[in-house]
């Protein structure tokens, strides 16, 4: 019994030794707050979860292309219209904003003697303004950039939905496709029928490039209604690989192959450059000493240089690849198949010519131009819509093409008439037309159909040095120009002129006795004519 006591005392002392050592001595504090251990942020997790799958792929982003240095534009991933171009050149837009090719100051309200008045026209001569298709409250995002830097733009104003039936002068009914305003204005849209296949506007944004000979060409060549119709020394034909050096020598590509900017030198998109008949100039005058000397190996012609331009005697003949027109008549109408955008249109009568001698005039570098809303009056009935000024004393003579037309004027006012050419081109009715363009200006009554001319300066087609006119071109001959009605007439008759040195004498041929009076006596023009010639150093008349 005692033993069995003994045996249970240890057991239990053994069991209690057992619980002390499994419970912490601190068991039975309070137990404090846990902080807990911050997880490092590379901790990889014991667990790896289970991925849930998205419920949609998303698309990948293509990575930005490596820009590319010859052509920084190929990394453009979209086209906003002109937005996208002035998000980067905004001092560029800015310029072009307040250029002429962007304003038209000198042409939307104007009267001209080839299509006349393009205000009334409205969208029938906008397709070289390059604009989006508006021509008044211009912003930079109104500049269509891509007319001037892409040359496989194509474009036309559209939709053309509105439907136009009228009845023309022959009787015929005709139906007319014409553009409708869009947000308030009229919207150039691309014709990619027109442009090569796969063509997009994205693509066009990348592959821009400087203005070529063609993308000038493409709206001052065509200007007047087509090719070469109204300057008569600008046509497409210049940006052929195949013009000849007697086309022109400076644009030719085995003459000089220059193109338009060589010589008209762009600052900020003024592009300098000055003609009779152009109511603005900008960016400063272009002459031919910006390449040239001026000097001749010949005396005789370095005295010509002071009173006779470059182009008189390097430019023989205008229009020389495609005709140009001379006159236009308004009450003559004709049909034109490619008129209105090939739907056809009755224009004026056109009387065009090739290898034209031009008409020469002395010329100081003004005009006198009409501008919209002046009185007009004949000159020797003829109204001169563009004349140039200057005269023997202080101007320099210039090859010149006169046009000449046959259109409405307002005898009442005296003011040349908007003409509604559009109305013309649908109906041939020429009277109508000139009724609705008096409407147009506020005006009532029957305009009076009068003859106006234009004087346009001769510039391009310049011909290699081996066919410049030769002396006996002009001198001798009136054949070319006419000197006496040019005004190298004596002053008074031959008898009084002679008098005032020497007895009335038979009379040499002309290079004799200029010669003998000019070249060993060193007599000045103004003893024989109205004219002097101060920068020689000639003796000069002394009478008054």
């Amino acid at each position: 019994m005692k033993k069995s006591l003994i045996l249970i005392g240890m057991l239990l002392l053994v069991f209690s030794i057992a619980l002390l050592l499994a419970t912490p001595v601190d068991a039975a504090k309070p137990s404090p707050t846990k902080t807990p251990t911050p997880k490092p942020p590379t901790a990889t997790p014991t667990r790896t979860p289970t991925p849930v799958a998205p419920t949609a792929t998303p698309t990948p982003i293509a990575p930005s292309p490596t820009p590319d240095l010859s052509n920084p534009h190929a990394s453009i991933q979209s086209y906003d219209g002109p937005q996208t171009c002035v998000d980067c050149h905004p001092s560029e837009a800015q310029s072009m904003l307040n250029s002429e090719h962007m304003q038209w100051v000198g042409k939307w309200k104007e009267v001209n003697t080839y299509c006349t008045a393009p205000e009334p026209a409205d969208f029938a001569c906008r397709s070289c303004h390059v604009s989006t298709g508006k021509v008044t409250n211009l912003t930079v995002n109104d500049i269509d950039c891509l007319i001037c830097h892409n040359d496989a733009y194509k474009r036309a104003l559209g939709p053309q939905t509105n439907v136009v039936t009228v009845t023309d002068w022959t009787g015929a009914i005709k139906t007319y496709n014409f553009p409708v305003k869009v947000n308030g204005d009229y919207q150039f849209q691309p014709r990619y029928d027109l442009m090569p296949p796969g063509t997009t506007m994205l693509s066009l944004a990348r592959s821009v490039h400087l203005p070529t000979k063609t993308t000038c060409l493409n709206c001052h060549a065509k200007a007047g209604g087509g090719d070469g119709v109204k300057r008569g020394d600008i046509y497409m034909n210049l940006a052929s690989p195949s013009l000849t050096r007697v086309e022109d020598v400076h644009m030719s590509p085995a003459g000089g192959n220059l193109t338009c900017q060589d010589c008209h030198v762009p600052q900020n998109h003024l592009i300098p450059g000055k003609g009779i008949d152009l109511r603005v100039s900008e960016g400063g005058t272009i002459t031919c000493q910006q390449c040239h000397s001026g000097n001749h190996s010949s005396a005789d012609i370095n005295k010509h240089t002071a009173r006779v331009a470059c182009q008189t005697c390097h430019i023989p003949f205008f229009g020389k690849n495609t005709p140009t027109e001379m006159s236009r008549d308004w009450t003559k109408p004709h049909w034109n198949p490619a008129g209105c955008n090939g739907q056809g249109a009755w224009i004026g009568e056109e009387v065009k010519a090739s290898n034209v001698i031009p008409t020469y005039k002395f010329w100081n570098g003004t005009s006198d131009i009409y501008d919209f809303g002046e009185t007009i009056q004949p000159v020797n009935g003829v109204f001169n819509m563009a004349a140039a000024l200057g005269s023997i004393q202080d101007g320099k003579l210039y090859p010149m093409k006169v046009h000449t037309s046959y259109q409405p004027w307002d005898s009442a006012t005296q003011r040349m008439v908007q003409y509604d050419v559009l109305w013309n081109f649908m109906t041939g009715k020429y009277n109508e037309a000139a009724a609705r363009g008096m409407t147009f200006m506020g005006l009532a009554g029957a305009p009076t159909w009068v003859t106006t001319s234009a004087d346009q300066l001769i510039t391009h087609g310049v011909e290699p040095k081996t066919n410049a006119l030769q002396c006996t071109a002009c001198h001798g001959t009136t054949s070319r120009m006419n000197l006496k009605a040019l005004g190298y007439g004596l002053k008074d008759a031959k008898s009084v002129v002679c008098s005032q040195c020497h007895a009335d004498k038979k009379q040499p041929a002309f290079d004799r006795m200029h010669n003998n009076h000019v070249g060993n006596r060193g007599k000045d023009c103004s003893y024989c004519h109205t004219f002097s010639r101060p920068e020689r150093g000639l003796e000069l008349d002394p009478t008054p």
